[in-house]
């Protein structure tokens, strides 16, 4: 075989690693998002509707995800992410509508 064929082999090669990554990580990535925007809403009702403290209401999350999810709240607004940012969800709280979850 000649070098030119070598070549697009190699690219086709990394063109079905890429495309089969892609479809493996599709459910993951489902998750972590119905999973940051649950933390989000949670959190949100949980700060804004219950009154209670970040510590507390983070303390309801089971320990595994404790660790996986981080969740900040800048006023009124509650985001939960995963993965150093890249995934991640947003739950304003409302004084008529509660928390609900931006976007």
């Amino acid at each position: 075989m000649s070098r030119k064929h070598w070549i697009w082999a190699g690219v086709a090669v990394l063109l079905l690693i890429a495309v089969g990554g892609y479809f493996g990580l599709r459910g993951q990535i489902a998750y972590a998002q119905i999973a940051t925007g649950y933390a989000a809403k949670q959190t949100c009702s949980c700060l804004h509707v219950s009154g209670r403290s970040m510590e507390s209401c983070i303390a309801d999350f089971p320990e595994d995800a404790r660790d996986a999810i981080s969740v900040t709240q800048d006023g009124d607004v509650v985001r939960a992410s995963v993965l150093f940012g890249a995934i991640g969800a947003e739950a304003v709280a409302d004084e008529e509508y509660g928390c609900t979850i931006a976007g």
